[in-house]
Formats: structure tokens, C-alpha cells, sequence
């Protein structure tokens, strides 16, 4: 994991329709002496105000996000578990050969609201780094994988992290204070261990304090939570850093020798071999936006104190009396030379002022995840009330489209509820014995006021509940349910912005196999599967009523049910 040691900040390199150029009005607004891009202002109407990369390349104690410390404490319990249980033994449980990995461990998705920061670094040499893909997405010794969540806001909604795999606990640590910003080489991360059966395991680091939700020995299962994303430990950004190890022996000492193996679960071109993930999800090129909003707060004094980890406070109105109209974004794969366009239309539809293409990363570097913010004041913006419209293009392609309202002085603008969304239920060919993710889809303006959303999964078959819990991922896992055959699993999600919620939506999946007739599937079929038969009543394209599968729920699969009473 990475901790902000470099920062390129432009000047504001604005530019506006027919404005005369002004070659001598430049300004720098430094965050670090690494490295400063100047670029040219030709008008006072603002731009680019800051930008940093939230990542860096060496630890104060070099090596992974693993202290030594973290990983005495390992290897201690390891010891204990293989006393109690017996020694490892080695298995086929090798790359391509282990069970595959169904999700990913955090309840949000891959390079959507999870960026995957870091993976293991595959060159041994000391120095030199390269991931599976043959690119820089690691860091020298590092031996895991590194998937962050977006601020601290985030994390103190909560986003779930689960076993990958069936196992049994074999370490927990929990306790720790859990927003660290700054690398300490002697803290100590809270963490789990799972063992999976013969010589694989995987841990689970930097977790919430008073999150972890299991115990040693505990048995647990494919998709079951264990704990929440946090910073403890030897971390400076919410993420968890999931890694895969090969274990044999009884007396695991060595981590890295023959005893102690790390396994890069991800293949590619520089790690052949079968992956270990079901589906493995490449990484994206191409400048993405990840978070955005706008405030009336001055952001170079927001992060002046170089603290990136929250988000600043954000609105999506503003009055004519503002001061200034600053932006926030983070964003990946900011490339060398990348430029950006802002376009602002009012509220007739009409072009008020273009930037121009302006310098957004004027070096050779690559910003993998970066925070930028920009600042504008434009004479439109106060006088024109309305519903304005900003398109905002980087390197030539789109990159967020989105409504700002301007009020008049004195004016208040109501709270609005999150946008629409949708959701789905994977795997689409789901039996019994499979884990479920219920995954969101939402516009690139999920809330209009630029509120951080979160959302409510609630589990259900039949009347009977399984997991509800509120998340910030856009992604929730339920574990499998055994003996469900043919049953309709649902997953309602609500939306909200902390004050009100949006509209919910349901997906539904019908598992494998012939149905017991047992709709809520809890052992018997009673009044309780007859009410929800007869709630369901009337043409319904998947219910669990409908025992027949012809799309209606009607007196055939009533008397279906009534030949099954118990």
C-alpha cells in the first residue's frame, strides 16, 4: 500500500472564448518538492488548482505492508493451529488447481468502486518491480494484493470483506486503530487468517477496529463476512490487502522459503498459468473517473494539511454570491500529457465559456489513482441562476457529464434523493452450492447533491431473511444455501445519502435443480409457504410460488404445494 509522496500541481491553466492571452499571469500552488508542472494561465477564470498522486513506491521499513512484527504474530498462531491440528501437507492445491476463487474478498467491484492498486510483485530483484500483466501496477516486495476502497467516508459506512473460500480461522487479530494515514513500521495491522484445507491459505489485512467478526477455529464459508475495510497497521489508505499463500510443514518459520510460499493468484503474459479467480478481471486503461463532486470550499485549504483520505464537503448547488466553484475528483490512469476540457453550458442550453485543452498531468509520470481539484470563477455563474450543465472531457474523451445549480442569493436548494439504479444476481446459472453476488449499477452521477451513497442489501427467500446489512460497495456476497434447490433467491436494494433513501430495486434468481416446494426453504412446508404463495398470486415471472414454471402463480401450484403438506 502506498502512502502520497509525490505531487504534481499545475497552475490555473485556463483559457476562454476570445479572452486575450496573458502570458505573464502564471502561479504554482506546491503539496511537494518531488516534482511541479507550470503550465501557462491566459485568463483569470481558473483550472487545474491541484493535483496529487495518492501512492508512493518505498516503505519506511521496506518490504510489503506485512511489519515484521504482523508477521511473528503469523507465524506464531500458525505454529498453534499446526500443533492442535497436525502439520500441513502438501496438496494439488496449486495454481490452476485450487478451487477457484468465486469473488473477489470485498463487497464492491473490481476496478468499478474498488481500485486494484497493487498486486504481487513478480521480479525478485531488489529494485525492480513487475505485476502479472508485465506493468508497475506493485511495488518492490510486495506480496499481495491491494484493493482500495475511495476515502474514509467510505470505510465509516462500512465495506464488507469475506472469505473467498470455504475454511477454518486460524488467526484474528483485532483492536488496532484503524485510519492510519502515514506508514508506521511498528504498528500492527488487525487481520484474519483462513486456512482452505492442505497447504493453501489466504490473509486478510488492515481491517476495521472491532469489525472482525469470527473466532479461531471458526469454521466459515465462501462469501461469509469476516470483517470490514479499513487502515490499520501498516497502511495509509482504507484497502484491504488480500494475499494467497503455500504452506507446508509444521514449524512455519521461513515465509518466503520452501516452507512459505506467495502464490500471485491473477495470471497474465508475466505470470502464466491458469488463474485462480473464476473470473478474473483485467486492468483498464484509459483516464477513468472514480468520485467527483463540486463544493464552494476552498480545497487548497482543505487539503493543505496533505491528507487525501477524505472526502471534502461536497454540494451540487451553488448561489451567485460564491466565492469561487472549486471541483474534486479522483481518478485512474491519468497518463503522461494528459489533458482535460471543461465546457460549460446555462441554463438555455447555450456554451457560456470552453476551457480549452489545458494540461491535466504535464510529466512523464502516470498518476494510477489521483486526486485532482480545480477552481473556477466565472462571471456567468454569477448572474445566471438556473440548471447549468458542465461536460468534462479528458484527452479528448468523455469523462463526466453533470447539472449544477445555480441559485439566487440567499436561496436554498432541497435535498435530492439518490439516482436510479439497478442490479443483478451472479453467478446467472447459480445452483445450491454457489455463492451469490448481488451487484449495483448506477449513473456516473449517482446523487445530484454529490452525497456519498450507500446501500441496503436485504437477502430474502420467501418471507425469511438471510443477511441485510448496509454497505459504500456496490457489490454484496451471500454465502451459499445448501438444500435449496429450485428456490428464488431476492435481493432488495435501497439506496440512500444518509437522509433519504432512493428508490429500491429487487433482483431475483431461480437456482438450479427441482424445487421441495419448501419456498422459504426452512425445513417444512407450512402456513408460512402458503401465505407467500398466496401473496404472490397472479401472473409472476419469478416467484417462488410458482412451482410449475409457467409464469403464473395460480390454484395448480396451491395444489402442488397442499400435495407436499407436511
Amino acid at each position: 500500500m502506498y502512502v502520497p509522496v509525490r505531487a504534481i500541481v499545475a497552475t490555473m491553466a485556463i483559457a476562454t472564448v476570445g479572452a486575450a492571452h496573458d502570458g505573464d499571469n502564471a502561479c504554482t500552488h506546491g503539496h511537494s518538492p518531488h516534482q511541479t508542472a507550470v503550465l501557462q494561465s491566459v485568463s483569470a477564470y481558473g483550472g487545474l488548482a491541484g493535483a496529487v498522486e495518492v501512492g508512493g513506491h518505498d516503505h519506511a521499513g521496506g518490504g510489503s505492508c506485512v511489519t515484521p512484527a504482523g508477521r511473528v504474530r503469523m507465524q506464531e498462531a500458525m505454529r498453534a493451529y499446526a500443533q492442535r491440528f497436525g502439520p500441513f501437507e502438501s496438496s494439488p492445491h496449486t495454481r490452476g488447481g485450487v478451487p477457484p476463487y468465486p469473488i473477489h474478498p470485498v463487497g464492491a467491484r473490481e476496478w468499478q468502486d474498488l481500485i486494484m492498486y497493487n498486486y504481487v510483485d513478480l521480479d525478485l530483484s531488489e529494485g525492480s518491480v513487475q505485476d502479472w500483466n508485465c506493468g508497475g501496477y506493485t511495488y518492490d516486495g510486495h506480496n499481495g494484493v491491494d484493493a482500495l476502497i475511495s476515502t474514509f467516508d467510505h470505510q465509516l459506512v462500512g465495506v464488507p470483506v469475506t472469505a473467498v473460500l470455504d475454511g477454518t480461522v486460524t488467526y484474528v487479530h483485532d483492536g488496532e486503530p484503524d485510519q492510519n494515514t502515514e506508514w508506521d513500521p511498528d504498528s500492527v495491522s488487525n487481520s484474519v487468517c483462513i486456512h482452505h484445507g492442505g497447504d493453501l491459505y489466504t490473509w486478510y489485512y488492515h481491517l476495521k477496529n472491532g469489525s472482525v467478526s469470527v473466532e479461531m477455529y471458526q469454521e466459515v464459508r465462501a462469501g461469509e463476512q469476516i470483517s470490514l475495510v479499513a487502515s490499520s497497521g501498516y497502511s495509509s489508505w482504507p484497502h484491504l490487502h488480500f494475499e494467497t499463500r503455500r504452506y507446508t510443514g509444521d514449524a512455519p518459520d521461513d515465509w518466503d522459503g520452501p516452507e512459505g510460499t506467495t502464490v500471485e493468484p491473477y495470471a497474465g503474459s508475466c505470470n502464466p498459468g491458469g488463474s485462480m479467480w473464476a473470473n478474473q478481471v483485467g486492468i483498464p486503461s484509459g483516464a477513468t473517473c472514480r468520485q467527483f463532486g463540486t463544493t464552494t470550499t476552498n480545497l487548497d485549504e482543505f487539503f493543505a494539511s496533505g491528507v487525501y483520505q477524505w472526502r471534502p464537503p461536497l454540494s451540487g448547488a451553488i448561489t451567485t454570491n460564491h466565492t469561487q466553484l472549486w471541483m474534486w475528483t479522483q481518478a485512474t490512469d491519468i497518463g503522461p500529457f494528459s489533458t482535460y476540457q471543461m465546457r460549460f453550458y446555462d441554463p438555455s442550453g447555450s456554451l457560456n465559456y470552453d476551457s480549452g485543452t489545458l494540461w491535466l498531468n504535464f510529466s512523464w509520470d502516470t498518476y494510477r489513482m489521483g486526486t485532482f481539484w480545480f477552481s473556477w470563477d466565472l462571471p456567468g455563474l454569477h448572474s445566471i441562476p438556473g440548471t447549468w450543465t458542465v461536460d468534462v472531457v479528458v484527452n479528448g474523451d468523455p469523462y463526466i457529464n453533470f447539472p449544477l445549480e445555480v441559485l439566487d442569493s440567499g436561496e436554498t436548494h432541497p435535498n435530492r434523493i439518490p439516482e436510479h439504479i439497478s442490479a443483478d444476481i451472479g453467478p446467472i446459472d447459480a445452483t445450491a452450492d454457489d455463492l451469490l453476488t448481488c451487484r449495483v449499477d448506477s449513473s456516473a452521477v449517482a446523487d445530484l447533491d454529490w452525497d456519498l451513497v450507500r446501500y441496503r442489501y436485504t437477502w430474502r427467500i420467501g418471507d425469511r431473511v438471510l443477511r441485510d446489512v448496509v454497505s459504500a460497495g456496490r457489490a454484496d456476497h451471500l454465502p451459499r444455501v445448501e438444500g435449496c434447490d429450485g428456490a428464488v433467491i431476492k435481493c432488495t436494494v435501497v439506496p440512500s445519502d444518509g437522509m433519504d433513501q432512493g428508490a429500491p430495486v429487487i433482483a431475483a434468481i431461480r437456482l438450479a435443480g427441482n424445487s421441495a416446494v419448501d419456498i422459504n426453504c426452512d425445513g417444512s412446508i407450512d402456513i408460512g409457504d402458503l401465505l407467500i404463495i398466496l401473496s404472490e398470486f397472479g401472473p409472476c415471472s419469478l416467484c417462488g410460488g410458482d412451482f410449475d414454471l409457467d409464469g403464473d402463480v395460480d390454484i395448480n401450484d396451491v395444489l402442488i404445494l397442499l400435495s407436499n403438506w407436511e
